[in-house]
């Protein structure tokens, strides 16, 4: 009977796209909206009118977020082997740019913020790192900083959760043996 009837609550819902509707952007949120595709258009917290026919919405949260960063097996310039995670807290300055040109915030995050730290870590010893860890945080919030420019996130903070020497070994490529971790790649 569901079958018989459900080609009536199809025909409802593609005429309630005739039909302008209102969105509440909360204040922890913005928004853009593609009119017809093309048109980009930001949306800040508050209410705001669209037509589904032609105009497709997002939101996204900007307030301050704290991203953790998978431990991954780095070496260091004096060639020691160490297991590096960190903290990101960053928060969305250009909701345009971060809808826009990325797809999936958190992930592009977390992408860029590896290869910060894998190229911060190799530039510096295993001491150095060890004996000025809030420089070493400084210069990865600025190195991540500069990473994320342009994709409408500002960092306010990157910072090393876990590091600590270990031992890896390679086999066949794919994964590496250690007293610490277990390593998958880069």
């Amino acid at each position: 009977m569901d079958r018989a009837f459900g080609w009536i609550g199809e025909i409802f819902q593609t005429l309630l796209k005739f039909f302008p509707w209102l969105v509440i952007v909360p204040a922890t949120h913005a928004g853009v909206a593609f009119v017809r595709g093309h048109r980009v258009k930001e949306w800040q917290p508050g209410l705001h009118w669209y037509w589904p026919l032609v105009t497709t919405y997002r939101l996204i949260t900007i307030v301050r977020q704290t991203q953790r960063i998978q431990s991954k097996v780095v070496m260091t310039k004096d060639l020691k082997t160490v297991t590096v995670g960190a903290l990101v807290t960053y928060y969305v300055d250009d909701v345009v740019s971060a809808v826009a040109k990325i797809a999936d915030l958190p992930s592009d995050v977390m992408e860029r913020s590896q290869g910060a730290i894998l190229a911060a870590v190799s530039e510096n010893t295993l001491a150095s790192i060890q004996s000025d860890r809030i420089g070493f945080n400084e210069q990865l919030t600025e190195r991540l900083g500069t990473a994320l420019n342009g994709y409408g996130v500002r960092i306010l903070q990157a910072q090393l959760s876990e590091f600590a020497p270990c031992r890896a070994f390679a086999l066949n490529g794919h994964a590496a043996i250690g007293q610490y971790a277990l390593w998958t790649g880069f």
